[in-house]
């Protein structure tokens, strides 16, 4: 009904309207009757709600038969329908007037529930902030009550106070400059309570933070005299530090710290990394002395049932004793001397570049050839296996990989010729093995082919003392040869400890051909000996 009545339809004239549009089409509606459905049922709530900006269609169009248009005619539209004969579409409008009407009496119970349930909501909490205000009126008067003492204690408090904030304020400077006077006059008793205690960065940190003002006042007799009793504390603290470089038991992070604290403290800086290098060389010696103890280590207590020839090197004496040193070196040593090189460059950071920048390499180069000499004569003496010294070799090496970024072309010189001088060693050691097994030989054949003399002159047959000579005489060389081609297999892991360098394969090359001349002059030598 409010439909209708906001197009111009009375409640009498809505019945008989219903009565005349009965039929429908029994055709399916076309999509632009779909959209021009849309449009009229947006027609119809804008002019229900009194939307402004809603569309209305010209009065142009009423003659046409537009329901959604407010000049719209029932009588005018319902006579030219009867004379046209469109009884199918009136029927089809009739229809569709009356599902647009339910739907908008749906849409606009559905807004008054919605509406009245909020208006419920904000009723109740209306009625709640009233009855919760109430409450605290009491509350209210009490809490203005307080604030207005607490605005008139402190009104009394500025009128009390204001007339000797100057004063105030004077005496809290003159506090304060009081206690920068106490800390000043305090520094000599709190640096020789820093020396005590070994605090020696905390000193310098205290002495960096006062010293400039007693040098800027050293004029005056107070201050001059503080100042001398500092200088002679930060003296002494000087030469505690150096003394502490130069122990042997110092870490390095302590060294470092120590070496920083002497460059803070204004020291020549070739004097404190001379002195640091010279602990350093120190504590190294010292591990170095523990890496080669005759005391072997247990490492291959799991491996003893091995059954292999090379497994069983591994168990010699000699094999042992190689294998203690270099896990003592990978352990201690090595990791100590990177460790040292790192606190160099700690104290290089940061500062210019001096001459003391070549005093690393000279260090670095000093302790690897104390290191590979002290191994040089612990395979000289031990002559462990080949296999065994290759793979020791190649543990030093895994273990020098964090020296070697910091100094690679130092480091692999160094290495290679170590290396090459330990397979000169190993080489030699191989073949002087051979040649003793080959005059061994040889005495051995001599004895028996003097044997097989005197049984012949005993009265033996000829021809059986012939064929055991010769029979003697082809084991003597099957033993000869098997002897020298024992050497040359011991010496094939050689050439993968010298890795790629060509010049160092070339030289064991070189030295492997003047080893085997000389196992043949040994043979040449010892044959002819018998022969004469």
């Amino acid at each position: 009904p409010r439909c209708c009545a906001a197009h111009g339809l009375s409640g009498r004239q809505l019945p008989g309207l219903r009565s005349l549009l009965l039929p429908t089409y029994a055709a399916m509606t076309r999509p632009e009757e779909q959209r021009r459905d849309r449009r009229r049922v947006g027609a119809l709530l804008n002019a229900y709600y009194r939307i402004e900006g809603g569309q209305d269609e010209p009065s142009a169009n009423t003659g046409h038969g537009d329901l959604d248009v407010q000049s719209f005619d029932a009588r005018q539209y319902f006579d030219r329908m009867v004379a046209s004969g469109h009884m199918g579409e009136l029927k089809k409008r009739s229809k569709d007037l009356d599902a647009e009407v339910r739907t908008l009496d749906g849409e606009m119970q559905s807004l008054v529930y919605e509406n009245y349930a909020k208006f419920t909501r904000a009723a109740g909490v209306i009625k709640q902030m009233k009855f919760c205000i109430e409450g605290l009126e009491p509350d209210i008067g009490d809490l203005e009550a307080s604030v207005s003492r607490v605005t008139g204690c402190q009104n009394k408090v500025e009128d009390g106070v204001s007339g000797r904030s100057l004063q105030i304020e004077v005496l809290l400077k003159r506090q304060r400059l009081c206690r920068k006077l106490q800390v000043l006059f305090a520094l000599p008793e709190t640096l020789k309570r820093c020396l005590d205690r070994g605090e020696y960065g905390r000193a310098v940190e205290a002495y960096c933070c006062c010293a400039e003002f007693l040098r800027q006042y050293q004029e005056t007799p107070t201050f001059k005299k503080v100042l001398e009793e500092v200088e002679h504390q930060m003296n002494q603290i000087g030469s505690a530090l150096e003394q502490r470089l130069r122990s042997p038991y110092l870490s390095v992070d302590e060294a470092v710290n120590s070496s920083v604290t002497l460059l803070d403290m204004g020291k020549d800086s070739s004097k404190v990394i001379r002195e640091y290098l010279s602990g350093r060389k120190a504590v190294l010696r010292q591990s170095l002395e523990h890496c080669f103890c005759p005391e072997p280590l247990d490492l291959l207590s799991g491996r003893k049932e091995a059954a292999s020839d090379d497994q069983k090197d591994l168990h010699t004496p000699e094999s042992v004793a190689l294998h203690s040193a270099c896990w003592r070196l990978n352990d201690t040593y090595v990791p100590s001397l990177c460790d040292a090189v790192e606190g160099f460059q700690k104290l290089q950071e940061g500062r210019a570049p001096t001459e003391e920048e070549g005093l690393l390499p000279e260090f670095v180069s000093a302790r690897l050839v104390e290191m590979f000499e002290r191994l040089f004569g612990l395979i000289e003496q031990k002559r462990p296996p080949i296999r065994v010294l290759v793979s020791c070799m190649h543990s030093i090496r895994d273990a020098m990989i964090r020296l070697h970024s910091s100094l690679p072309e130092l480091l692999t010189q160094l290495c290679l010729a170590a290396v090459g001088r330990f397979a000169s060693s190993a080489m030699r050691s191989a073949f002087a093995d051979a040649a003793s097994s080959l005059v061994q030989e040889l005495c051995k054949l001599h004895g028996e082919c003097k044997r097989l003399q005197e049984s012949g002159n005993s009265g033996q047959s000829e021809n059986s003392g012939l064929n055991e000579v010769l029979e003697q005489i082809a084991k003597s060389e099957h033993a000869l040869l098997m002897t020298a081609f024992t050497a040359l297999t011991k010496c094939q892991p050689l050439v993968t400890m010298l890795g790629s360098d060509f010049s160092s394969c070339q030289q064991l090359l070189g030295e492997l051909h003047d080893n085997l001349v000389r196992l043949f002059l040994v043979f040449c030598e010892a044959s002819l000996r018998y022969i004469g």
